[in-house]
């Protein structure tokens, strides 16, 4: 008999799946992680009410993505972290259609909230159709969160989380799909297919350590891409939602996460305050003055300078008066679209390769005379910046404290501020 067939102790044609982009190599234990953010590794963006950080890991590509669609004449809008692996094909997928697919079925869909849970699972497993369509091997975990009306409606796959801060307090809205998890294991074993430890995690089929997600083709007969949901009303005791991958939770605990938010916003809307009480008491002087925007404006494009044109963002706080008499000249960032005839503004998040690095450069302000009702609408745009800001600063403390503590993964954070959906 062939001695070669006797030591491999398996058919000469079994057929072992090429894609195992999930198994992570064991750590060194000599080695140290990085506690330092590189600016060609991190991804910092925010909208009104939202902030965004995320730093690639160990890998060789940035496999997180992330999704904002919001509609500024309305409290609402959808949110959306991507955790890729086994490339990232199925994030940058996702990204791209998972909001697109929702938001056309829920046109379709009118009726009461639990016809909204189930246009959300639709969505879901329409874009997983469309993926798998496409042939590649690759996944992705995802949370998601619509808020619309006075409702919030959070959905995930895999072990993307959602943790809400209601009055201080961490509540976690979604469930963690793993391999190991009891129910999970039950309903692939009821399947035909089985689970197994492999590199110290359970694993389904001794491949992947999730239980369900969007992509995967080589499991997709017991790794299903049939979201959890959650929906509840927006309340008064509502503060912030964060949405964030695996690469934050695996080091970070859910309360101090909450703590960390809370106390870092709180921290820059104080400084903030400060520093506008120091600008008003010569505000005119400030006014007239050449200035160079703080490093963190990043990604942001506020008024276009030419003549005639209309504010990128259409924020509904911003007056055409306060546009002609404040002309702010900045680079435009090539990340923020409008969709013809949608309403509403989108903001694609991937990797640092990819992603446009768009820094604001020096801004030659010209002032004329303005009205009350300028200023407030002034006003108002900053209040709406600095909130930004603070948010991003948040999020990106969160990602440096997973990356201190020794995380390899890739680590992306959305805090959505709730004070701003609520009526």
């Amino acid at each position: 008999m062939d001695s070669c067939y006797l030591k491999r102790k398996r058919p000469p044609q079994l057929q072992i799946p090429n894609v195992l982009g999930d198994i992570r190599a064991e750590a060194d234990p000599t080695s140290k992680a990085s506690a330092t953010i590189t600016q060609n590794d991190a991804v910092r963006s925010s909208a009104k009410g939202v902030g965004v950080f995320s730093v690639k890991g160990r890998k060789k590509l940035m496999e997180d993505s992330h999704k904002i669609v919001s509609f500024p004449r309305a409290k609402k809008g959808f949110f959306g972290v991507y955790d890729g692996h086994g490339g990232s094909k199925a994030a940058e997928f996702v990204t791209e259609n998972l909001h697109s697919n929702i938001l056309e079925i829920l046109k379709t869909r009118h009726g009461s909230s639990a016809a909204k849970e189930e246009a959300i699972k639709d969505g879901y497993l329409k874009t997983d159709r469309q993926f798998l369509e496409m042939g590649i091997c690759s996944g992705v975990c995802c949370v998601t969160a619509l808020i619309e009306g006075d409702e919030i409606i959070v959905s995930n796959l895999g072990d993307c989380r959602a943790v809400l801060s209601r009055g201080g307090s961490a509540e976690v809205l979604t469930k963690d799909h793993r391999a190991g998890q009891e129910d999970e294991k039950k309903r692939i074993e009821d399947k035909g297919g089985y689970v197994e430890i492999y590199g110290g995690a359970w694993r389904v089929h001794g491949v992947l350590s999730v239980s369900r997600s969007i992509g995967d083709s080589h499991l997709k007969d017991w790794v299903v891409a049939e979201p959890e949901t959650k929906r509840m009303p927006i309340t008064s005791d509502m503060q912030y939602l964060v949405l964030a991958s695996d690469g934050l939770w695996d080091k970070v605990g859910n309360q101090e996460a909450i703590d960390v938010v809370m106390q870092s916003c709180q921290k820059e809307t104080t400084h903030s305050q400060q520093h506008n009480d120091d600008l008003k008491e010569n505000e005119f002087e400030f006014n007239c003055k050449s200035t160079s925007p703080s490093p963190k404006l990043k990604r942001v494009s506020i008024v276009k300078s030419n003549k005639g044109r209309e504010c990128e963002f259409g924020n509904e706080n911003e007056s055409p008066a306060a546009v002609k008499s404040l002309r702010i000249s900045l680079v435009k960032s090539s990340i923020w679209k409008e969709t013809a005839g949608s309403g509403f503004i989108q903001e694609n998040g991937g990797s640092p390769v990819k992603a446009q690095r768009t820094s604001v450069a020096h801004s030659s302000i010209r002032v004329s005379s303005r009205s009350p009702c300028s200023r407030r609408s002034d006003d108002s745009l900053k209040e709406n910046e600095e909130n930004s800001f603070s948010l991003v600063a948040a999020c990106q403390r969160l990602a440096n404290l997973a990356v201190t503590r020794g995380s390899w993964d890739d680590v992306t954070v959305m805090i959505i501020d709730l004070g701003h959906f609520k009526y």
